[in-house]
């Protein structure tokens, strides 16, 4: 079985590839995040391969350094491991892209005596209605993932990640941060933060092309819960193994948002959460803590 696990950035798909990687029927590759599908195009499939090159020569340098270390066996059969997933894959990204048998190789093979593999990109999110349809045709049975977190909480920590990229001498990352989410909110900038957590517009496109039966749309902080768990395993066709809800992976940097700014966000994002009550039922309690927050500050 294939799963694409396709976004939503910042809404726990580190921590569900972290889940079924332990998952003793699963055999997911050490690459999350493979960038096939959103590399069609020449400029930018150069790009990603760079950054793979960059990813590869870091994994040799630490898997050198356990090596000289004499005890750290384990560190370096994984950089190993990490190394040989991510060259396999730059073969498939610059070999040819017109049937897809390379990706589908490099999935396969690594799903022997298993059964389920998987592709965890977020980035997918912002692909093509035509493109998600060509992703579901690869297999027999091909399944999608689409993680929704709570809107303002997503906003916020995608905002963070981008302060800590763009940090200045000098600089706070909660300074840096409130501001990005002011030019937001109020100057309509930067707005492929948003296009990543567009719930609706994705969930459209995906609805549209994939068939019935084979995608599930989740909240994540359900899916931290033993009962979301048991769910997923069993769209997925695997047994129930439990994971820690509550080791997140890639939290990322702590910064304080303003609470007018926060109510602000909510408002700005209020379809969203109408969305989500109405496609998916009853909205998890960050969800309402959240509405409630912005009701506080005059929504």
């Amino acid at each position: 079985m294939l799963l694409y696990c396709v976004g939503a950035t910042k809404a726990g798909t580190s921590w569900f590839y972290r889940a079924l990687h332990d998952h003793p029927e699963c055999a997911l590759p050490a690459v999350k995040e493979a960038h096939y599908w959103d590399t069609f195009d020449a400029s930018r499939r150069a790009r990603q391969i760079e950054v793979f090159a960059a990813q590869i020569a870091g994994f040799r340098a630490a898997r050198d350094q356990a090596a000289a270390a004499g005890n750290r066996q384990w560190q370096v059969a994984n950089m190993e491991r990490r190394i040989a997933d991510m060259a396999a894959l730059v073969e498939v990204l610059e070999g040819p892209r017109d049937g897809d048998e390379g990706y589908r190789r490099w999935l396969a093979g690594r799903a022997q005596g298993h059964r389920l593999c998987a592709d965890m990109t977020p980035a997918y999110a912002l692909l093509s209605q035509d493109t998600f349809a060509r992703m579901a045709a690869l297999g027999p049975r091909a399944l999608f993932v689409y993680l929704v977190r709570d809107p303002l909480a997503r906003l916020w920590s995608h905002v963070r990640m981008q302060a800590e990229r763009q940090m200045q001498p000098g600089e706070t990352l909660t300074r840096k941060a409130n501001r990005i989410l002011w030019r937001i909110l109020e100057r309509g900038q930067e707005t492929h933060v948003l296009e990543r957590g567009d719930y609706p517009a994705t969930v459209a496109r995906l609805r549209a092309a994939v068939p019935e039966g084979r995608l599930r749309v989740e909240y994540c902080e359900r899916l931290y819960t033993g009962e979301g768990q048991r769910d997923m395993a069993d769209f997925l066709g695997i047994g129930y193994h439990p994971a820690d809800g509550e080791a997140k992976a890639h939290e990322g940097p702590r910064a304080e948002i303003r609470d007018d700014l926060a109510a602000a966000a909510v408002r700005f994002l209020r379809d969203h959460y109408d969305w989500a009550s109405l496609t998916l039922g009853p909205l998890p309690k960050a969800w309402q803590d959240n509405l409630a927050l912005a009701s506080r500050y005059g929504a």
